[in-house]
């Protein structure tokens, strides 16, 4: 009983200690940089004949979107205001170029979106400030002072890739991926949908006569088209009277419903895999937008903080939706993840350090956690909220930077050759990054002119062995009669740490390591600051012309074979591209 008293005694004295030091020490919460992915907002249905275009409502959504963004993350110190939590460093007035990284697809409703979102993150100079905070002016040689047209309006830095731009997967990863078209031709003729679209024609059908006819054909209203039917429905609930007024409330949530449905099955299935076993091919949009969400931390705290402050992605609810699933946030405690985000959500992952406010210098990783936030929509009942990520109990918003970035490691993709294989994808720039002679075939691996005789590549590795082995007689013959001794010269051991890219990790790589107990990561710089405009959209997947079987059999018949499925060929100076974002974006890659 003695032994115990005391042990009590000595734990309350360490406890009162510690409390005591962290009373004496004030530890100063500083944002470092935000991530921000947002859906695009209203637009123009799909399913009209003319393209969809961003409408003023959408504008306006957006507009509000940026503006939120700005209170919390812009406003200035002084603003004494709750939710205010600056960015360490960042231009609050006059938009400087360099401090962002925006990113958008290139249809025309996401990127009037991104334009809109920035006219409230950065508004123009006079409307807002009257010219307060502007940084120089423009003088002219006659004595006068110019600013820029539309009360000094701010003209920001977008970057859009289209399909072919390799920088499009991170917003658009299900997007030219053959295999992820398969999956959801899969889905189309499984039970569990033709359950679904058996027990709902009635509800479809219903419909038909005064709401959809003209616009969808007797054949293909029913749950196929879900979404594309409640995206149209929605549409005239809020831009045309007559139709509005034809809708009830219950017609319009039940085909909201089934459209949630509909557009969860197709991408947040994570059980579903398709070239391999677990590549979680219906949620492979979650998967890039993981890795962009590393890359622009990684290069924040590479350059400490000197550039990506806040990084802009703009887009369609796919990827959201997708790493909503990997991420562990879809469960009965967070309702908010069952449905659709609404136009302009955004998703904001918020990189911050606690240290004592003594501390100047750029805080260690140890010190750098990770905070998720949730804006579904931007009505005005509409907050931010943070959730936790993977799993963890609701009172754990906040996660160190290691174990976040060991959580998205679960399931993210390492660099572009990984998409590319993952989906079997024929997409432009695959071959650059599948194989070194540009000749690789998605349906088995091999060369369309490989006849069975030696290919170039391995004639020419075969003479490369053939070299080192005469090179190694010669030495021998050396050793032998000229007395010719090697010794082992000692070196610094290397850190054996993991990190960003593991054991594929070059040495030119600039990298995040993380110490194998897990206590914080090490910044790891190399001499190239260069870094690549992240950079793409909306495509339809599952509509009428998903009926078409002949697309199907062919993204089907382009899995690759067992043989083909290997281990990741090793990294060469020279033919890897990681995800590190020091790669240029759109750099030719050429191979000998």
């Amino acid at each position: 009983m003695g032994a115990r008293t005391t042990l009590g005694a000595l734990s309350f004295y360490f406890l009162a200690l510690l409390l005591a030091v962290h009373a004496q020490t004030t530890l100063k919460h500083q944002v470092l940089s935000t991530f921000v992915y947002t859906r695009y907002g209203d637009r123009t249905p799909f399913v009209l004949p003319i393209s969809p275009t961003l409408t003023p409502l959408g504008a306006k959504q957006l507009y509000e979107a940026g503006s939120r963004v700005r209170q919390r993350y812009l406003a200035p110190e002084s603003d004494n205001s709750t939710e205010a939590a600056s960015i360490s460093g960042i231009a609050s007035y006059q938009l400087e170029y360099d401090q962002l990284s925006i990113l958008s697809t290139d249809d025309q409703y996401v990127f009037a979106s991104a334009l809109a979102f920035m006219q409230g993150l950065y508004p123009p100079l006079e409307t807002m400030f009257n010219y307060t905070y502007l940084a120089g002016e423009s003088p002219m040689s006659n004595g006068s002072n110019l600013v820029a047209p539309l009360s000094g309006y701010q003209y920001p830095n977008i970057n859009s890739a289209g399909s072919n731009d390799l920088n499009s997967i991170w917003t658009s990863g299900s997007d030219n991926c053959p295999m992820y078209l398969a999956s959801t031709n899969d889905y189309y003729s499984s039970p569990a949908f033709e359950a679904v679209q058996n027990s709902t024609a009635e509800f479809y059908s219903s419909l038909q006569p005064n709401l959809l006819d003209g616009v969808f054909s007797d054949a293909s209203v029913g749950y196929y088209d879900a979404y594309y039917i409640y995206d149209y429905l929605n549409y005239v609930s809020l831009h045309n009277a007559t139709l509005a007024q034809q809708i009830s409330l219950e017609q319009l949530t039940t085909a909201k419903i089934l459209a949630d449905d509909w557009v969860f099955a197709l991408n947040a299935d994570v059980d579903t895999s398709g070239s391999f076993p677990g590549d979680h091919i219906r949620a492979i949009a979650g998967r890039t937008l993981a890795t962009r969400i590393l890359q622009a931390f990684y290069t924040t705290i590479n350059t400490q903080g000197t550039s990506d402050k806040m990084t802009l992605l703009f887009g369609s609810f796919e990827p959201m939706i997708a790493f909503a699933a990997l991420a562990g946030l879809v469960s009965p405690q967070n309702a908010a993840f069952y449905n659709v985000p609404e136009p302009g959500s955004s998703f904001i992952f918020e990189l911050y350090s606690l240290q004592a406010e003594d501390i100047d210098t750029y805080p260690d990783t140890s010190d750098i956690y990770v905070r998720f936030f949730y804006q579904n929509g931007t009505d005005p009942d509409s907050s931010l909220v943070a959730y936790p990520l993977f799993g963890l109990s609701p009172s754990q918003t906040m996660i160190s930077l290691a174990d976040f970035i060991s959580g998205l490691e679960g399931f993210m993709l390492f660099n572009i050759e990984d998409w590319c294989q993952t989906c079997n994808s024929f997409s432009v720039f695959c071959p650059a990054f599948t194989d070194i002679d540009g000749g690789f075939s998605p349906s088995n691996g091999q060369s369309p002119n490989h006849r069975g005789g030696l290919s170039p590549v391995v004639a020419g590795v075969i003479g490369a062995v053939v070299t080192l082995a005469v090179a190694a007689l010669l030495f021998a013959g050396l050793m032998l009669i000229a007395g010719v001794r090697l010794h082992r010269v000692e070196r610094r051991r290397r850190s054996d740490l993991g990190g960003f890219k593991g054991g594929n990790k070059l040495a030119s790589d600039q990298d995040l390591t993380l110490d194998k107990g897990g206590a914080g990561a090490t910044v790891v710089h190399t001499e190239d600051p260069t870094y690549p405009a992240p950079v793409r959209g909306h495509e339809r997947v599952g509509s009428w012309e998903l009926r078409d079987q002949a697309k199907a059999e062919e993204a089907q018949g382009r899995v690759l074979n067992s043989a083909a499925i290997g281990p990741r060929r090793p990294s060469y100076e020279d033919d890897e591209m990681p995800i590190s974002p020091y790669t240029p974006p759109v750099a030719p890659h050429n191979h000998v």
